[in-house]
């Protein structure tokens, strides 16, 4: 097995545990929080990666792409911290933990559904970002390394063929062209 395939299997389980605990409400803020970080990231990383560029004109544009992708995603997420905290404290919600609750097979079911739904989308999400901007570092020891590993990996071309269908639910749609990390030219 090789440690690309040992990671995402790790981090597979993670978020579909992570998310099967978390209850039916939040995993499905969760797809939505996904939704929005991927439709954000494909209209404001290429603006914010030329930005870049032009402050620091020796920046690669994948090195650009992917830090202009991290702010993107980290603002993102501190705004949903912060808009989740207030409204919890704007409306409190009594939220009991899933061994009280009493949803029944259906109900778990459809929480394991979920989770499964949100675990594959975020894998997913991630394995395509990773593996275009390993596809666009220079050529040394380490690039070739993670190259040689990416293409060794037995999960990443399953997981890898789930990218069109992602690009056309939360990508395609959005106007201009996409950054490369998410599959763009």
């Amino acid at each position: 097995m090789s440690l690309v395939d040992g990671a995402i299997f790790l981090l597979f389980v993670a978020i579909y545990t992570v998310s099967f605990l978390a209850g039916r409400a939040r995993t499905i803020a969760a797809l939505v929080s996904w939704f929005v970080v991927m439709v954000a990231a494909a209209f404001f990383t290429g603006p914010m990666a030329a930005a870049l560029r032009s402050l620091v004109p020796a920046m690669s544009r994948w090195a650009s792409e992917l830090l202009a992708f991290v702010l993107v995603v980290v603002s993102i997420g501190v705004l949903g911290v912060w808009g989740s905290l207030w409204s919890l404290r704007a409306a409190p919600v009594v939220a009991g933990r899933w061994q009280r609750q009493r949803v029944g097979p259906l109900g778990l079911f459809s929480q394991a559904l979920l989770a499964m739904v949100f675990a594959v989308l975020l894998v997913a999400s991630l394995v395509m970002v990773a593996s275009n901007t390993i596809q666009q570092l220079p050529p040394d020891a380490f690039s070739e390394r993670l190259r040689a590993e990416m293409t060794r990996s037995r999960l990443v071309p399953i997981v890898r063929d789930s990218e069109p269908w992602l690009r056309t639910v939360a990508i395609d749609w959005v106007p201009g062209e996409p950054p490369s990390l998410l599959g763009g030219r």
